[in-house]
């Protein structure tokens, strides 16, 4: 974590954007669980770490639960929330949490 310095986020909780092919892991599936998923054992900072080694980084970080893995994805900001109201209506995404990272080069 001590080369990944500029960054900021924002989270919000009991939302998911994206479905299950938007899900980006890195090359070197470090840390990779499954199909997509990273260990639910790793902390927010080990799972920033992963996503800023990966070459178009992702700006959506979710934890599908307490006890759920990790997932990035990468949206345009200005489609997450009807993104999220796709999911809503359909799909119980109340145990998850959503961090939106925005990378500062």
């Amino acid at each position: 974590m001590e080369h990944v310095q500029n960054y900021t986020y924002t989270t919000r909780t009991g939302v998911d954007v994206g479905y299950n092919k938007d899900n980006i892991h890195p090359e070197d599936r470090d840390g990779c669980v499954g199909k997509s998923g990273i260990d639910k054992s790793f902390a927010l900072d080990r799972v920033v770490n992963i996503a800023s080694r990966i070459p178009l980084k992702p700006n959506i970080i979710i934890k599908s639960g307490r006890n759920g893995k990790w997932y990035l994805k990468r949206f345009p900001l200005e489609t997450i929330d009807a993104e999220i109201e796709k999911q809503q209506a359909w799909r119980d995404t109340s145990r998850c949490t959503m961090h939106i990272i925005s990378w500062e080069e």
